[in-house]
Parts: C-alpha cells; structure tokens; sequence
C-alpha cells in the first residue's frame, strides 16, 4: 500500500487537484480547521487514476492506491507496469466553520510543505486543529493556474481538539484499494471484477454539526499567508 509521509514527498511524482472541499471562483474564501493534531498526521498517498461510469452517464474519475512503494520494483503494481502514471496526492480533513460539516481536499504533492509550515508555526504546544485558518482562492473557475493563500484568522474561536469535531472523513470512497489480481483484470476488461461491495455508490452527503462561533464579528486575517 503506496502510503508516505510528508517528509518522503519527493519520492512519489505527480500532482492533482480538485475535492469535495472547493471554492469555485475567484476571490472566493473559506474559515475552516485542518483535522490534524500534528505533521505526523499529514499521510499522502500513491495512487493512479481511472474512469468509472457515473450517475448521470458521464464517466468520472476514480483513484486507485498504487501497490509499489517508491523503492520497491516496477512490476509489483501491474497499473505501474502498464505505465499508467501515478499521482501523489494528500486529502486534507477540513471542518467547515461556516457550514459546520467536515469535508475533504484534494490536493497534490506541493500541498504538503505548505501544512509541514502550518504545522511547525501552529502546532507546537497545542493541537494544529485548534487553529481557524481562511482559505483564499486566486484564480478563475476552470484555470490550472489557481492557488490558493491559507491564512491564520484573526478572529477569536474556541480551542478545540478532535475529539470535539465529529470524525474526520476517510478515504475508502476516494481510493480504491485492489489487489494485483483485480488490476490484471481492469488492464485487460477495462473494468474491475464485481465484488458487490458498493465500490459504485456515491459518497454519502456531509452531516451538518455544531459550529463552534466566534466570539468577533467580520472576517479578518493576519498579514501571514502560506
């Protein structure tokens, strides 16, 4: 199972983008938490990407963890043998403030010193989860070049851990886990065996939840971004 650490980011290449946590356009923001304690929390994967049918007849896309870690022979993963790419990536377990449900980000391999900064910075007596950030988007809808500026909100929350927030979102919708058998059999069906296990179904809409106020009104932001 291609899982890694952020300190061993550069040995997995690739890089995505796009989640069920999003902002559309431009100049749009976000007051949120990152459901993580510490850096030792920040877990990236390997994975590669197929199409799958979806729900309104348009395919969509579908990860699928990687078998090799970065040291380990090409031919341990067939998808890798078959010289299908693969793609570092890092889900981000977010709590939406202002909409009080936890969701996930989906973002690439540069994502990960980034939250290593916001780590190191925020979490060294207390939990990183016990920081509010704003997230801010730079870029039109549709545009490659859109980043993203994550900044320390001013505004006073309360100091909660993650035990106060309901349980951070898996991944088990997000990536599939198939063995070398499964993978021979979608390189040469182009689809995997059926195992009645609901690997077709969509993921579950978000819970609402408590939202924690702040006790300041407006959103404001430090002059800090990362």
């Amino acid at each position: 199972m291609a899982r890694f650490r952020s300190d061993e980011v550069d040995k997995y290449g690739g890089q995505g983008g796009g989640g069920f946590f999003g902002l559309a356009n431009d100049g749009d923001s976000a007051i949120v938490r990152f459901m993580y304690n510490n850096e030792d929390d920040i877990e990236g994967y390997s994975v590669h990407e197929i199409k799958k049918p979806g729900s309104n007849g348009r395919t969509k896309k579908q990860y699928v963890n990687c078998l090799r870690e970065y040291k380990d022979p090409v031919d341990k993963c067939p998808f890798c043998a078959a010289q299908m790419p693969t793609i570092a990536k890092v889900f981000i377990p977010i709590y939406d403030e202002e909409t009080g449900k936890t969701k996930t980000w989906d973002r690439g391999k540069t994502m990960f010193p980034r939250l290593a900064s916001l780590c190191k910075r925020y979490a060294k007596k207390k939990p990183l989860v016990s920081t509010v950030f704003e997230i801010e988007r730079h870029g039109a809808a549709q545009d490659t070049s859109t980043t993203y500026e994550i900044y320390k909100s001013e505004e006073d929350y309360e100091e909660l851990t993650l035990e106060d927030l309901p349980k951070a979102p898996g991944t088990a919708n997000l990536v599939w886990e198939k063995t070398a058998e499964d993978m021979e059999y979608y390189l040469q069906e182009g689809q995997f065996p059926p195992t009645g296990d609901g690997d077709d179904e969509e993921e579950e809409e978000e819970r609402p939840t408590r939202r924690p106020r702040s006790k300041n009104g407006g959103h404001r932001r430090e002059r800090e971004a990362f």
